[in-house]
């Protein structure tokens, strides 16, 4: 059964279908290209504010991406892998893909093994996570993947920051165990914890705890993984909060060029769909009371791009926070 997406998830996946095109085009002399989908999900779903408008998923995204990418691999649960490969089996025959099912953390090794004769094409992986599903091992053995004078698998990986702080439960007494073993596993190291106690204690906002997070993820591809660039693109909600950082890894110029570009262009427009997405909330909310307006709302708004400054700062990664009792 499709899920309901927000505006933030279909921008996500707007920015990925833009980087793609420019990814598969920039290697079109390499004559084989290679995409991976550790948490591929559903071939589309439903959009949260506009009434039957379709969101392609990643997966498809993928497989329309033009020029096409020579061998595509969607990692799925076992439970949801079956449904995912009958439907784009009727819709791309033609294909080469495969639907990976069971836990990515675990099936990658496999699928990397395979594809080892291919481990000097241009390959881009999408890690579409919803918390701390994917292990610091995983990306250690993305960032492994290819021969040693080739640029590195390039990573699209979410951070989720701002939802990680409602399970490590900031303000009461005691820490979920269970996530936190799950944060360490992620990150691949228990320094996330200094900004823990430091937000606990007061030194550090709930934002800057957040920030402080994404910045660790960052740093460890950087440093111990040896990407040269990562770059943070945040998405927020109809209220502003941030709700996640989509963290960029790469160590090609074009690849980095190619992404600040993108994030530029999506920046430039996320105020407008934010504004849309409240406006198109408010209208359903009123037409379910029996009140309907004169105009849609795509009549009644002004430009996407009205009243917002677009910023292609670059902000490299930091040492990681030390609290002061470390």
């Amino acid at each position: 059964m499709p899920r309901d997406w927000g505006w933030w998830t279909e921008q996500k996946l707007d920015i990925l279908s833009n980087y793609l095109a420019a990814f598969t085009k920039a290697s079109t002399r390499a004559g084989t290209t290679v995409y991976l989908d550790l948490f591929a999900g559903q071939s589309e779903n439903v959009s949260r504010e506009r009434a039957g408008h379709v969101i392609s998923g990643s997966a498809r995204r993928a497989l329309e991406t033009e020029p096409p990418f020579t061998v595509l691999r969607f990692f799925e649960l076992a439970a949801n892998a079956s449904g995912l490969d009958r439907t784009l089996r009727a819709e791309y025959p033609d294909r080469n893909f495969r639907v990976v099912p069971g836990d990515c953390n675990q099936t990658l090794d496999q699928v990397l093994h395979e594809l080892r004769p291919l481990n000097w094409a241009p390959t881009f992986a999408f890690l579409d996570q919803q918390s701390t599903e994917v292990k610091w091992s995983t990306l250690e053995r993305l960032a492994k993947h290819k021969k040693v004078n080739k640029p590195k698998v390039e990573l699209w990986l979410l951070c989720a920051s701002g939802l990680l702080p409602r399970g490590l439960r900031l303000r009461q007494a005691a820490i979920d165990d269970n996530v936190a073993e799950q944060m360490t596993s992620m990150f691949g190291t228990e320094q996330w914890y200094d900004a823990l106690l430091a937000t606990r204690e007061g030194d550090l906002t709930g934002a800057e705890f957040r920030d402080e997070l994404t910045n660790l993820m960052r740093w460890g591809l950087e440093r111990q993984l040896g990407y040269k660039t990562t770059r943070v693109f945040k998405v927020k909600n109809t209220r502003g909060s941030e709700i996640f950082d989509m963290i960029f890894a790469t160590d090609h110029w074009v690849g980095d060029k190619i992404m600040k570009a993108v994030y530029s262009k999506a920046q430039s427009q996320q105020q407008g769909l934010r504004e849309r997405a409240r406006q198109q909330r408010k209208q359903s909310r009123q037409e379910q009371d029996g009140l309907v307006g004169l105009f849609d709302v795509d009549e009644a708004l002004p430009s996407r791009d009205h009243g917002y400054t677009i910023s292609t700062a670059d902000v490299p990664a930091r040492p990681p926070y030390r609290h002061r009792s470390t």
